[in-house]
């Protein structure tokens, strides 16, 4: 009888070390969780609600920056309105 009550108790231990597995994984996974969802907010909240103008270049004869696309559409009347 005593290796009856010894096999119990040596299966309660295996399963008590099988849940604390378990709850150190929820734990991580809950952390986890937690962490993705604080990105997405912060993204969200700070992103950009301007539209990106895509690829930029220095404008020519000035001291900035302007859209390439801009200025390829039409460099001929771009230079026109510079020297107004």
């Amino acid at each position: 009888m005593n290796s009856g009550k010894g096999a119990a108790s040596s299966k309660n231990e295996t399963e008590d070390e099988g849940n604390n597995g378990t709850g150190i994984a929820a734990a991580i996974g809950a952390v986890a969780g937690a962490a993705l969802l604080a990105w997405g907010i912060g993204s969200a909240l700070f992103s950009s609600s301007e539209p990106d103008p895509g690829k930029t270049m220095k404008a020519p004869g000035r001291d900035h920056r302007m859209p390439r696309a801009d200025f390829e559409r039409d460099p001929k009347s771009y230079f026109k309105d510079l020297r107004k």
